[in-house]
């Protein structure tokens, strides 16, 4: 059921791509690029498969051997990414696996992320040239400590458990996000990044990540 959605997501950015073109060259908008194309059919993509990664039924990220349901997604599409929920409920999507050591509550870090609102629309992110972000705002990866005092209690504990080049789509909800006033990892570069957190801190926040090491 989960792979199929996956592939009428897939399939909706298409559609929505050409209708974004059509749509364009009907009110005479030249001035749009492809690649804005692209990014507005991706985040209406993303907002649709949220609900499916929300209502997704709970599979604890410790079980060594897939459960039943695991078994059959992978079943239906073997290329699709299987889904998760952490043991609080936090639901993740395991975009790839990684080959490196796993994280473990405690470690110190290093990560890339993108952060979006729950409807798709982009935050932030620490990789450049991703979606609209302006080319001023402050990129790289940062280092994150895997504890609830020092990073939001979401993403520690759905990293727990990743390998190092391991990639996860996070849904955080309100209550594992920011929770301390905005004082926890990962932190936002700029004030306009910060107000879109204040004025959003009520709903999911969506975090496409990458462990890339583990620093101790």
């Amino acid at each position: 059921m989960v792979a199929q959605f996956v592939a009428r997501a897939d399939v909706h950015v298409v559609h929505r791509r050409h209708h974004c073109v059509a749509q364009m060259k009907s009110e005479n908008m030249p001035h749009v690029s492809p690649r804005q194309i692209f990014f507005l059919a991706r985040r209406e993509s993303l907002a649709v498969m949220i609900g499916a990664i929300a209502s997704i039924p709970f599979v604890p990220a410790s079980i060594a051997a897939p459960s039943k349901a695991a078994t059959d997604w992978a079943a239906a599409d073997d290329s699709a990414p299987k889904f998760f929920k952490t043991s609080s409920g936090v639901p993740y999507q395991q975009l790839s696996e990684g080959s490196g050591r796993e994280a473990r509550h405690g470690n110190k870090v290093l990560v890339d992320f993108v952060l979006r609102r729950s409807n798709g629309y982009f935050i932030y992110g620490t990789v450049e040239g991703v979606s609209f972000q302006p080319q001023d705002v402050p990129t790289g990866a940062i280092s994150l400590q895997l504890d609830e005092t020092s990073t939001v209690a979401g993403l520690v504990e759905a990293m727990e458990g990743m390998k190092e080049g391991g990639k996860r789509r996070i849904l955080v909800p309100p209550q594992y996000g920011y929770v301390t006033g905005y004082t926890q990892e990962p932190k936002m570069p700029t004030f306009a990044t910060q107000r879109q957190l204040q004025n959003h801190s009520s709903e999911p926040l969506m975090f496409e990540l990458q462990l890339l090491r583990i620093i101790k």
